[in-house]
């Protein structure tokens, strides 16, 4: 292959790349077409391209997934096994891709990450500003939209309706990407600007109240801080934490969230408050993780195992909520057992080795961050989720697994 022809072929794979950065702006329908489209893309580059399929990487990154397809073996609900496995098509999707090229490639598509991560940066932002005004203009006051908000973007904006537990990931996740794009920029225009995105971002994670996401970016944030202990950026970046901290604390729509924290109980005998449901789901998750611990129950019945528990055990709240496990470790262990579970550990822990060899910091603090949303949420579960924890991990990690050089 020519140095023409292979210059635009991954130009091509660049822009379909870019458009699933910016993909939080299409509907779920569309969605799904930009991900097609940056499959086959990457699929005519590597015939193109003549590249060696990288199977270690697939296999290391795709291993979960093929343990869930094996237990639609032992599923008594076939059809909707599959279901779920469509959901969760991304998990092997992206390591597929990922897989089709070369570390002329992954080198070339690294060095524009700013370029992908500004791109996501500016979208999430639009994502939620634009309803957010138009909510204002037209339906709310301001008191009432800040207390409306959250429900408004599930229900009432057709295909681009989003949880806020969603939502408050993906204002975080801008935000970590943002400590990134900030250093590469030259021009204080563009500085304040970055900023000025920061502090809307944080203005809606605020609003959706989440404490999984706070929690995590948090962490994060601070490791951040501590990774640049030997820079001259460490104190702009320590005050920024230290006043994310304050807000945090001092916003009675968050202080009151953490203050659940105090008087933990099973529903029923307290109140039902985000806290206590998780505290009663996790208890009957471990019942019915007890019952089956090796193999699970199946990728096709894992969901209707945990409903018939809770009303088994007479539990209306979680009965009609038809709660999932609002864990994605327990989850795993559901569907497929220590089997399932150890496999995505070994994604994790794999990929985390390999980040701290090659001092890939960005995909350090991506795993932790995830690593944390998912003890309280099943972000796996949902498009919303799933499709961006497998484009990031799998854009992030290939950078590792070919070793380039720190660019950071």
């Amino acid at each position: 292959m020519d140095i023409k022809t292979h210059h635009k072929s991954i130009r091509l794979v660049e822009g379909a790349l870019l458009l699933l950065f910016a993909s939080v702006l299409l509907p779920s329908n569309i969605k799904s077409i930009a991900i097609g489209l940056f499959a086959v893309v990457s699929g005519m580059h590597f015939f193109k391209s003549r590249n060696s399929f990288n199977f270690k990487f697939f296999l290391v990154n795709s291993v979960v997934f093929i343990v869930m397809v094996i237990t639609l073996l032992y599923s008594e609900n076939v059809v909707y096994g599959v279901q779920r496995l469509t959901m969760f098509l991304s998990l092997a999707i992206f390591p597929l891709c990922f897989s089709m090229y070369s570390q002329e490639d992954v080198s070339y598509l690294y060095r524009n990450k700013e370029k992908y991560l500004s791109t996501y940066i500016i979208t999430v932002v639009l994502f939620n500003i634009i309803p957010f005004m138009w909510f204002y203009i037209t339906n709310y006051s301001f008191e009432e939209i800040i207390e409306h908000f959250p429900m408004a973007m599930k229900l009432d904006v057709g295909k681009y309706g989003m949880h806020a537990i969603y939502l408050s990931m993906h204002c975080s996740i801008a935000i970590l990407f943002s400590l990134y794009v900030l250093p590469s920029l030259s021009i204080r225009w563009k500085m304040i600007g970055l900023i000025v995105l920061d502090v809307i971002l944080f203005f809606f994670l605020v609003i959706y109240a989440k404490k999984g996401s706070i929690i995590a970016l948090t962490t994060v944030a601070f490791l951040f801080v501590i990774f640049q202990r030997k820079k001259l950026t460490i104190r702009p970046y320590l005050f920024a934490l230290i006043g994310l901290l304050i807000l945090v604390v001092a916003i009675p729509r968050t202080r009151n969230k953490f203050l659940e924290f105090k008087k933990i109980e099973v529903v029923g005998k307290g109140a039902a408050t985000s806290t206590n449901i998780r505290y009663t789901i996790y208890r009957v998750a471990k019942d019915v993780i007890l019952e089956s611990p090796i193999l699970g129950y199946g990728v096709g019945d894992y969901r209707s195992v945990l409903s018939d528990k809770y009303r088994d055990l007479g539990i209306p709240v979680l009965q009609e909520g038809r709660f999932n496990a609002h864990n994605q470790f327990l989850s795993f262990l559901i569907i497929g057992g220590a089997v399932a579970l150890l496999a995505f550990l070994a994604t994790l822990i794999i990929n985390f080795i390999f980040a701290v060899r090659f001092n890939n910091e960005l995909l350090i603090l991506l795993i932790i961050f995830y690593g944390i949303l998912m003890l309280t949420d099943n972000i796996l579960e949902k498009e919303a989720g799933v499709v961006y924890f497998a484009l990031f991990f799998n854009f992030l990690a290939a950078r590792s697994l070919f070793a380039l050089p720190d660019q950071d």
